[in-house]
């Protein structure tokens, strides 16, 4: 049984965000697992100091209230295999572009979906 404390929240892989703020002028950061939590820095170096005190902050309140934490995604939970359901006008478009890319569909929209997450 895994004992869920403080160092247990701390090495899960929690997902946090850090963009630059034109109208604050500074970096704004939050986890995105977690409700109602924001912090800013000069840095985004300084916005992750932030953010890994923010975490550790929001867990021990949250132990000492008992109150749930939520946990990021576990990637153990999942298979690798989507069903997908489009249009047939759209399933064809999708088999004429892989055939001029010489790969299957599976393989033309794994890419597609690889080349959209790695622009964020």
């Amino acid at each position: 049984m895994t004992i869920k404390n403080l160092e247990y929240y701390q090495n899960l892989p929690y997902t946090f965000i850090i963009d630059w703020s034109d109208v604050d002028e500074c970096f704004l950061g939050s986890i995105s697992e977690l409700e109602y939590n924001m912090t800013c820095g000069q840095t985004r170096e300084e916005v992750l100091v932030n953010l890994k005190e923010a975490l550790i902050s929001y867990v021990k309140t949250s132990l000492d209230n008992k109150m749930e934490i939520p946990e990021p995604l576990n990637i153990n939970d999942f298979k690798g295999s989507i069903t997908y359901r489009t249009s047939k006008e759209r399933h064809y478009m999708l088999a004429k572009q892989a055939k001029l890319y010489g790969k299957s569909i599976n393989a033309f929209i794994d890419e597609a979906i690889a080349e959209k997450l790695e622009m964020r």
